[in-house]
């Protein structure tokens, strides 16, 4: 998750219109991902429930599969987009909405439309607070990246675990640190997205450039929004049964 590597503090208050574009560029990727996601998991709830279901009923093979293809996944938009291949980086971020849909068709199976629709609004009310403190901070989050990612290794770790223990205690635990910790990492990520625009900016950056990280960011940020809503609905949602 630490994307940008910027360890110096400096004041990152003022945005100027190249900022903005940036953010706007950004958060407009991740809305489209975002929204992508929601439709994939209808279809899938809709037309394709049994056969998804049995990818991941009765075995946890499914289950690693389809975390470890989404990992390639990350891991490619990562390097289309630092290789200067932003539409590259653009499909790919799409491709990996999509996949998420699995996951969402299966929760809105599960869950009633008012849970749902709860979880996003509230979701949507904690990231923006969070994401607006990181961007309008004075000082720099970077030294809170080194502590995040051992925090989020953890929690795959746990989550690893969980698969094999199914233990509704800790997978209640988890949830909780999930909704922590992807909170922290939008104030986090803004914050180095904005600090990775200055310098970027500062050092002549073309056009193409900057799309390449707006795509990587909006990854970033779709990974913290994604999580923490998931988390909820798993904490406070109502099942249909």
């Amino acid at each position: 998750m630490n994307n940008f590597d910027f360890n110096d503090r400096r004041d990152v208050t003022g945005a100027d219109t190249g900022m903005k574009l940036f953010f706007q560029k950004v958060y407009g990727y991740m809305a489209i991902a975002l929204a992508v996601t929601a439709v994939s998991g209808y279809i899938v709830q809709t037309f394709f429930l049994p056969q998804v279901l049995s990818l991941f009923a009765g075995s946890w093979v499914g289950t690693i599969a389809i975390v470890a293809i989404e990992l390639v996944l990350v891991g490619m938009i990562r390097g289309a987009s630092f290789k200067n291949n932003p539409a590259k980086a653009f499909g790919l971020l799409m491709t990996f909405a999509v996949a998420q849909g699995l996951t969402l068709g299966i929760l809105l199976a599960y869950y009633t439309g008012a849970s749902v629709l709860a979880a996003f609004a509230s979701t949507a009310a904690l990231f923006g607070g969070m994401a607006a403190y990181g961007f309008f901070t004075k000082k720099s989050l970077a030294g809170m990246g080194s502590i995040l990612f051992g925090l989020l290794i953890g929690l795959i770790v746990a989550s690893l675990i969980n698969i094999f223990l199914a233990s509704s205690g800790l997978q209640f635990l988890v949830s909780i640190a999930s909704v922590v910790i992807f909170a922290l990492y939008t104030a986090y990520d803004n914050n180095m997205l904005r600090q990775a625009y200055v310098q970027m900016a500062g050092s002549g950056a073309g056009e193409s450039q900057l799309t390449g990280v707006a795509v990587v960011g909006a990854l970033m940020l779709y990974l913290d929004f994604i999580n923490i809503f998931y988390s909820l609905l798993q904490l406070f949602g109502d099942n249909r049964n």
